[in-house]
């Protein structure tokens, strides 16, 4: 791995730190205040070409990889956009994007393709509310009907229901067969709105520029021909949109640490207490060292995992790795600027009690610590499965 920088990635650093510093901290606690959508961003980044860098040449996009996404995801989040539009690209350029890419039929790419690099918002509906992490036992069903299948069942946890165009379903196609746990589940990319979906928004501690839903698919009808990949057998597409979305995750929790420690230093440097600035204090320095070094580990791990993506290899375990030291690393930046303001940090103006919200979500989703550990563990260890 070459740790100099293209200019292609260059570029992309540039382009997303101006573009992030067109959005002041009021935005994002305008954002913040209303529980919406930032639209406005959201649009930028489709003006900027931001959307598209992963998605072919011949699809409108730029043609490059999951790493420059991830490099657009960090350097939006470390330069104000935090979590809120650091993990933006998610919702398009991963569930659409990546997705397609690997996957989808000459088809499905001339069709959907262009419209991620414009901003088209695409939902995951995955999760479950009786299988949780557990995906092999969903419930959710799609039955095949001449030319649609007609998809029923609930979905939980799922964000961007309300911005999006593309929603891609997890189903099963075929009955559950205990010996062949991961047999029988497809994946299906439907359209928005539609009446035979219902959305209940669920209030939640953070991560409010996004809505999530309970989602209730009542003979939703999904056009045969957006099937992914084949039927019976999503874990190959499945995963080529589970990884690159921690990795982007964890991408955009890495700049949101660093963001937090930007903060709290300039912070230290400006407080005068018994004469002097507070951040000449050891007491003050050292957690903000120390989570500046937590977060350059991370940050490695990130890289390296969308490296071994972008060239077919495996990386599940390095994204899994990435995604937890990010989470972790950013959630302890964000505590030690929080302390570094002292009771300042506490309140809502700061602008960053807000972001260790924001950051606390990633030791849940899009896959729990304890899943985590337990599949490096498997994995990576080598040890018994314990679950």
């Amino acid at each position: 791995m070459d740790f100099d920088e293209t200019p292609a990635q260059s570029a992309v650093r540039e382009a997303a730190r101006a573009l992030a510093g067109r959005f002041p901290e009021e935005y994002w606690q305008g954002i913040e205040a209303e529980h919406r959508f930032p639209l406005e961003f959201w649009q930028a980044l489709a003006e900027q070409d931001l959307l598209g860098i992963a998605v072919p040449e011949e699809y409108g996009g730029a043609g490059q990889g999951v790493l420059e996404v991830a490099i657009a995801a960090e350097t939006l989040a470390e330069h104000g956009a935090g979590m809120e539009g650091g993990g933006l690209h998610v919702a398009g350029p991963v569930f659409g994007g990546t997705l397609l890419t690997r996957h989808g039929t000459p088809e499905q790419k001339a069709a959907g393709l262009p419209g991620i690099v414009t901003g088209d918002v695409w939902a995951g509906a995955f999760t479950e509310p009786d299988a949780g992490s557990n995906i092999t036992r969903i419930r959710t069903s799609a039955q095949r009907r001449g030319d649609v299948y007609v998809v029923n069942g609930q979905k939980a946890f799922i964000s961007q229901m309300a911005m999006a165009s593309r929603v891609v379903v997890m189903a099963r196609t075929e009955p559950y067969d205990p010996a062949h746990r991961s047999r029988g589940i497809s994946l299906l990319a439907g359209f928005l709105p539609s009446p035979q979906v219902e959305v209940q928004p669920m209030a939640k501690m953070g991560s409010r520029f996004m809505d999530t839903n309970h989602v209730f698919f009542d003979d939703y009808e999904v056009p045969g021909e957006e099937l992914i990949g084949t039927a019976g057998d999503a874990w190959a597409p499945l995963y080529d949109v589970l990884n690159p979305e921690r990795i982007v995750i964890a991408a955009a929790a890495v700049g949101t640490g660093n963001l937090a420690v930007r903060r709290a230093v300039a912070y230290a440097g400006e407080r005068q207490v018994w004469g002097g600035p507070i951040g000449r204090h050891q007491g003050i320095q050292f957690p903000l060292a120390q989570a500046r070094m937590d977060l350059a580990a991370a940050r490695l791990k990130v890289y390296e995992a969308a490296w071994l993506y972008d060239r077919g290899r495996d990386c599940g375990i390095a994204a899994a790795t990435a995604k937890y030291t990010a989470a972790h690393a950013a959630l302890r930046a964000a505590d030690a600027a929080i302390q570094t303001l002292g009771g300042a940090g506490y309140i809502v103006e700061s602008g960053v009690e807000r972001h260790w919200r924001n950051l606390r979500l990633s030791r849940l989703a899009p896959v729990s610590d304890e899943m985590t550990l337990n599949y490096i563990a498997q994995h990576d260890l080598g040890m018994p499965r314990s679950y």
